[in-house]
């Protein structure tokens, strides 16, 4: 079983629980997840008036409920359905006074979310408990890098894990007079999907450039098969600088692109 795609999937109960009890956001944000260096593992935002938040714990492949940022209740993931697994999910909420009729698992276009056995009622495997940390690890990397982004960039949101793509992101917005002339410049993480099958960083301008007049980077590849962006993916990376210098350089080359600050 893909180390990538059973975290995928484990993420979900804490999407599922943003989704039924978050605050709404335009962006439809309340449904994701941030990291959480300490834990070393994936955090969903307190649930409204509560101190209660949900964790998974990558290596263990355990899910954690916190109260007031202790642990109060776990259950460990291999062996359980999803079914199963958000039924736990939901009576440890309960017992915490939380109402939980409204969570239920998201939904997705069937062609936009890889599809597996855990879908279809097979259980979480613990497999390989290093593989999977290997994966958070590119996460853990990434969010020192979007967050000085978002400190240099008032346009830039705030970092999200979001859970359809399992990318983690920040989006600058460059609001124009109307809709159609706002620009959009995206700055990510993607641990793996049809496009790439491994880790790879994209940078993404919008409105996407015309594909013959693609400026030249220094390193990665412009992706250019149904979207547009500045690509370097894991395997490019040979030396610890290589990833910084990737991320500074290309955004001010999609900067250039949009005519923004």
């Amino acid at each position: 079983m893909s180390d990538r795609v059973q975290l995928h999937y484990a993420v979900q109960f804490i999407a599922a629980v943003g989704a039924a009890l978050g605050k709404p956001q335009p962006d439809g944000s309340q449904v994701t997840l941030d990291w959480d260096e300490a834990l070393f593992g994936f955090i969903g935002k307190p649930i409204p008036d509560t101190s209660i938040q949900l964790v998974l714990l990558p290596g263990l492949l355990t899910s954690v409920i916190l109260k007031d940022g202790a642990a109060i209740a776990s259950l460990p993931l291999a062996g359980q359905t999803m079914q199963q697994a958000l039924d736990w999910h939901k009576a440890e909420l309960a017992k915490l006074g939380v109402a939980t009729d409204s969570i239920k698992l998201l939904e997705y276009p069937p062609d936009d979310f890889p599809d597996h056995l855990l879908a279809h009622g097979a259980a979480f495997e613990f497999g390989n408990s290093a593989g999977r940390e290997a994966v958070a690890a590119y996460f853990a990397q990434t969010q020192p890098l979007l967050a000085k982004i978002v400190a240099e960039n008032p346009a830039a949101a705030a970092i999200a894990i979001w859970p359809h793509h399992f990318d983690m992101a920040t989006l600058m917005t460059y609001a124009g007079s109307t809709e159609a002339d706002t620009k959009y410049l995206g700055v990510g993480l993607s641990p793996g999907d049809p496009s790439y099958g491994e880790p790879y960083w994209y940078i993404s301008p919008y409105p996407y450039p015309e594909l013959s007049n693609l400026p030249a980077l220094e390193s990665g590849n412009w992706h250019t098969d149904h979207w547009v962006g500045a690509v370097l993916k894991a395997t490019q990376i040979t030396k610890a600088e290589d990833l910084p210098t990737f991320i500074d350089r290309t955004v001010s080359i999609a900067k250039q692109i949009l005519s923004v600050p």
